[in-house]
């Protein structure tokens, strides 16, 4: 009996040992939580918008990106004139006529400077201005 308590002794010293040893070398660090807000997947968070950068083919949809290029490309001015709107569980586009007659601009400046850039920026940038 005496020596059942003895051994159990040893080793509930042997445990506390070890777990000193453990904590002293293999200690895991809490990490406070960042002060960033965890953001949700945009399918999840129910998310719409535009999910192109550039051009006259617009599209929405959950896949908004959080950034651009500083590319320009034809028709980008347009593109102020266009928005997403959702309904029930759709991501819609939203045309105003203005963004409809700016892009009939576009389109004929494309046709009619085919050759040249120059003229053709020029045209366009008459697109998004009241002397169309």
């Amino acid at each position: 009996m005496v020596n059942k308590k003895i051994l159990s002794g040893i080793i509930l010293l042997m445990l506390a040992g070890l777990a000193v040893y453990f904590w002293n070398n293999y200690q895991i660090t809490v990490t406070e939580r960042p002060d960033k807000p965890i953001r949700l997947p945009s399918q999840i968070s129910g998310q719409c918008g535009i999910e192109n950068c550039h051009g006259l083919d617009i599209t929405c949809g959950p896949e908004v990106p959080e950034a651009c290029t500083a590319m320009y490309a034809a028709g980008d001015n347009c593109r102020q004139f266009a928005s997403c709107r959702k309904t029930g569980n759709s991501c819609q586009v939203v045309l105003s006529p203005e963004f409809n007659d700016c892009k009939s601009c576009v389109e004929k400046c494309e046709r009619e400077s085919k050759d040249s850039q120059i003229d053709f920026f020029q045209c366009e940038s008459k697109c998004t201005s009241t002397e169309q």
